[in-house]
């Protein structure tokens, strides 16, 4: 069984979200309570959109903080913890943090040997040419990689990494360039640093067309309860953490991003991709707020259902004047 996280289908969805009426504020009617049925995993609970005034060119790093309150552990949830998805290239990227990473080994992916790494890093990219292959990723021993059509045409490096509570950034940093059949490719690398202790972590790297690196210059992170063989039930709503995940100090080559807008928008009725399938919606599980620049975003993770109209699809900066 595929780990069912978000890949292709939630980039997909997110974009639809991204583009329904957020600047509105009239929630949609709701349960107060429990819903009778339980939407499948994946739950993608939370969409946050970054808007800067249009594309980075001569990109060459991106960095956000993530500061997670509370210890997550991997043998209850199956946490997804993203904060970033955007495009280099023209190509979909996402990346972040696992309470569960699985792929093949890195040293040895030919067997296609799914193995399960518990906590960890994933950085993915995705191509609309079915041309992607395991040749396009760069790992470490220990390591897991995937190159798979299941869920569009992605490649994707997993890092196994026992995180905790605390501040993380998370970094994508152009690297060297290489020429592939005549044509010039660049690798980009993704970077984890723990604050707590100073360690710099590789997480992998992906190769990208092009000896120019163009960023679009959007941002999205989301959090989201996945599925995989090992842990494929949803969790325990009652008895779920009171975590709190901040995302802030978001920049591009290493300047901090000049936003114009930051929204969040939440999945809560069933759509359809454009491929026909379904998108990935989920109950009401996050609160969401901002700081006054904007710059710092909170999401809180509750342990009980709540309305629409708590959480309606909204500009969060900037405020609206009172």
């Amino acid at each position: 069984m595929k780990i069912r996280s978000l890949l292709a289908a939630t980039l997909l969805s997110m974009t639809l979200a991204h583009g329904a009426d957020e600047s509105t504020e009239t929630p949609t009617p709701a349960p107060t309570q429990a819903p009778a049925k339980l939407p499948k995993l994946p739950w993608h609970m939370v969409n946050i959109w970054w808007d800067t005034p249009g594309a980075v060119q001569d990109f060459t790093e991106f960095s956000v903080d993530i500061d997670i309150s509370t210890d997550m552990p991997g043998d209850k949830y199956n946490l997804y913890i993203s904060p970033f998805f955007g495009k280099i290239n023209d190509s979909s990227i996402y990346g972040g943090i696992q309470s569960n990473c699985n792929g093949w080994d890195a040293m040895n992916p030919s067997d296609h040997k799914r193995l399960h790494g518990g906590h960890g890093f994933i950085f993915s990219r995705w191509s609309d040419h079915k041309d992607l292959s395991i040749g396009d990723v760069r790992a470490t021993p220990g390591g897991f990689v995937e190159a798979a059509g299941y869920e569009g045409d992605f490649v994707s490096g997993r890092r196994p990494y026992a995180w905790t509570a605390g501040k993380y950034t998370f970094s994508l940093r152009a690297m060297d360039t290489e020429l592939k059949d005549g044509k010039p490719f660049t690798w980009v690398g993704a970077f984890v640093h723990e604050h707590s202790t100073g360690k710099d972590i590789f997480v992998n790297a992906l190769r990208f067309p092009g000896d120019k690196m163009v960023h679009n210059g959007k941002n999205a992170a989301f959090m989201e309860f996945y599925s995989t063989e090992k842990l494929h039930t949803p969790p325990d709503i009652a008895s779920l953490p009171p975590l709190e995940v901040k995302f802030s100090n978001l920049r591009f080559n290493g300047a901090p991003a000049p936003l114009t807008k930051v929204s969040a928008n939440f999945i809560r009725q069933e759509m359809k991709r454009s491929d026909g399938l379904d998108a990935p919606i989920s109950p009401n599980l996050v609160h969401v707020s901002a700081s006054e620049d904007g710059r710092e975003i909170t999401c809180k993770l509750q342990n009980a259902f709540f309305p629409d109209a708590e959480e309606p699809n909204r500009i969060l900066w900037p405020a609206k004047a009172k």
